[in-house]
């Protein structure tokens, strides 16, 4: 039995190099982790350290004492939020969070839109987008050095669509991203875009397949080599929560082809039937 303990791989977050990062650890004893965290070497630490945290569940992306510092940062206090935008949160998701204040004897709102995002260089960092007083206009909607054209916008805030442009860095370095109208903030939100030879389900995806995803459509990924012989998915971007969306496109297929044969059997059921039976 303790040796099965021990053995255990537990997932975690620890903080290494001031960057908090997911690892996996195994259980020395009651007091010990031995931990592995990326390329870094394996090493010890206390169980009760905080700089180590288990993971509450297979969703969670961030560390709670993470996510609190960041927070505070952005004068959000994480304990005073609810367990489920607390959770929502440590998944990575985007939060609406109002919040009041004092000031000048007068007490003032304020609305953002918040949402932990992860750079395997650079660690996490919490996202703050403020509601703007009014919609944006025109010649303000701009992101990353691009400004929008006008047809873009009219797609983005009149159509509710999301458009795909290049972004520039200040050191001159063109990438893509994904930008709509969000009407709780008044403003342009940006997302990061998908693109070729991105892994998903283990597959790579082609331009055609990444280009099909930025613009909101599905496509179709096979795995080829299962226990179960090949599976087919229907794959979906989801901009706005940043994740891939799945349906297996095989177990759809039986359960459409289940129904027909269903329909098929009853129809004939009912046509062997005598004119004086009652049909139940």
């Amino acid at each position: 039995m303790e040796n099965q303990v021990e053995n255990t791989i537990q997932k975690v977050f620890v903080n290494v190099n001031q960057v908090w990062q997911k690892a996996e650890a195994i259980s020395m004893d009651d007091k010990t982790f031995k931990i592995k965290a990326g390329n870094n070497p394996s090493f010890e630490m206390l169980k009760d350290s905080r700089n180590v945290e288990v993971q509450k569940n297979k969703d969670q992306q961030f560390a709670e004492a993470d996510v609190k510092r960041r927070l505070e940062g952005a004068y959000i206090s994480f304990e005073k939020l609810e367990p489920n935008i607390q959770e929502s949160i440590l998944e990575g998701r985007e939060q609406l969070i109002e919040t009041t204040y004092i000031n000048d004897g007068k007490l003032k709102e304020t609305v953002k839109m918040v949402q932990m995002l992860y750079n395997s260089t650079y660690g996490s960092r919490l996202d703050v987008q403020i509601k703007r007083k009014e919609q944006i206009k025109l010649e303000d909607a701009n992101a990353f050095q691009y400004q929008f054209t006008k047809d873009e916008y009219h797609a983005m805030v009149q159509e509710g669509k999301t458009v795909q442009f290049t972004g520039t860095s200040l050191s001159g370095d063109t990438f893509q991203k994904l930008a709509y109208y969000e009407p709780k903030l008044n403003d342009i939100r940006t997302k990061s875009a998908v693109s070729a030879n991105m892994y998903v389900l283990g597959q790579i995806l082609t331009k055609q397949q990444a280009d099909n995803l930025n613009k909101g459509e599905e496509v179709k990924i096979t795995i080829r080599k299962t226990q179960k012989g090949p599976l087919t998915y229907m794959v979906r971007w989801n901009a706005k929560n940043q994740r891939f969306l799945y349906k297996n496109l095989d177990k759809t297929i039986v359960l459409d082809k289940e129904a027909k044969e269903n329909k098929t059997i009853d129809g004939e059921k009912k046509k062997k039937q005598p004119k004086n039976a009652i049909s139940m």
